[in-house]
């Protein structure tokens, strides 16, 4: 089979190899055609080597998210059938409760390899099945940002239709926050960078769009449209330039999800205000298998499918993750096995 494989970091240092297929040799595997996988800036950090000593040591295999097909089901399988569509989660055993010490250690492509492979055996307990009536391409795109996404809305935000939520920008994990929220009857007030992603949020769900460039100091915006209510959940992926502003426009007791460092890691907190305030500043890792099964039965009750921006072919890995580096795509970047 066909896999690719990173040998020393950096992209170039990608190759694509054969290698034996792999084989259930226990009663409770399932043998797994991989049909699909979706990128995510941390993909491109750890091909670059930026998570130092927890992140994998070529070689490995690359990229945590994908889906696939099953094939083949030990004896003992009882959940899965072939033909199902199935998804392994961002971390292998990290099924419940909240982040442990070694958690961070068992996300996928990495020191565990991706799904960068054509066929894959896992254990029963560490795939789940993809939301009805989702192809493989779409449910792909689940396990890190949505999940993200998920974890901060409503595993730690409690999101309900009163709920106000803040979601800055229009990258992966944003999407998805917009639309969980809707999913919930939230109002999202979302901050983009242009008058075309303002049209492109509102079609997306959000009640409330802030362009950015224009409106400098966009939290007296959010102030305003909230009647100075404020925000009670913060989707914060811009790190160092937004964190005061997610701050200042937050309601008492709100919970801002620490996310992403888009623009830069080290910020100035104002501690007196976040006292004042009661904030609940909450650094968000992905999610875990019960999450990202709750996430899908919500899916599962509504007509919401994930926003593709573009789909490359398996051999053409490298340039997909170029493209993700320019940073122009609106919604996923997907790599499809199948597409010839």
């Amino acid at each position: 089979m066909k896999i690719w494989q990173l040998n020393d970091f950096n992209i170039q240092n990608l190759k694509n190899i054969d290698i034996d297929s792999p084989k259930i040799l226990s009663d409770d595997e399932v043998l797994v055609e991989m049909k699909a996988a979706s990128l995510n800036f941390r993909d491109l950090i750890m091909i670059d080597g930026g998570y130092g000593e927890t992140g994998g040591k070529p070689p490995f295999i690359p990229i945590s998210d994908g889906s696939g097909i099953v094939i083949e089901v030990g004896k003992k399988i009882k959940k899965f059938k072939k033909g199902d569509i199935v998804i392994p989660p961002f971390f292998k055993g990290w099924d419940s409760g909240n982040i442990k010490e070694n958690t961070i250690l068992l996300s996928l492509g990495g020191k565990i390899d991706g799904v960068m492979q054509e066929y894959i055996v896992f254990e029963e307990k560490n795939i789940v099945h993809a939301p009805k009536n989702w192809n493989c391409l779409e449910a792909a795109t689940l396990p890190c940002a949505a999940l993200t996404a998920w974890r901060t809305i409503v595993t730690e935000g409690k999101v309900n239709r009163n709920s106000i939520v803040l979601v800055q920008g229009l990258g992966g994990v944003s999407i998805f926050a917009i639309q969980i929220a809707k999913l919930f009857n939230a109002k999202v007030v979302a901050t983009t960078s242009s008058e075309e992603r303002m049209v492109i949020a509102k079609e997306i769900g959000a009640d409330f769009v802030i362009n950015y460039n224009e409106d400098k100091d966009w939290w007296k915006k959010v102030q305003e449209v909230t009647n100075r209510k404020g925000v009670d959940i913060v989707v914060e992926v811009g790190g160092s330039k937004t964190l005061q502003q997610s701050i200042k426009c937050s309601r008492v007791g709100a919970v801002i999800g620490i996310i992403g460092v888009l623009s830069g890691g080290m910020a100035d907190l104002p501690i007196g205000r976040v006292i004042y305030k009661a904030s609940r500043l909450i650094g968000i890792t992905c999610g875990n298998k019960e999450e990202l099964e709750s996430m899908i039965g919500k899916f599962n009750t509504s007509e919401v499918k994930p926003i593709i921006d573009s789909t490359f072919k398996f051999e053409d890995l490298p340039n997909a993750l170029l493209y993700m580096q320019k940073g122009t795509h609106l919604g996923k970047i997907i790599i499809d096995f199948d597409l010839e």
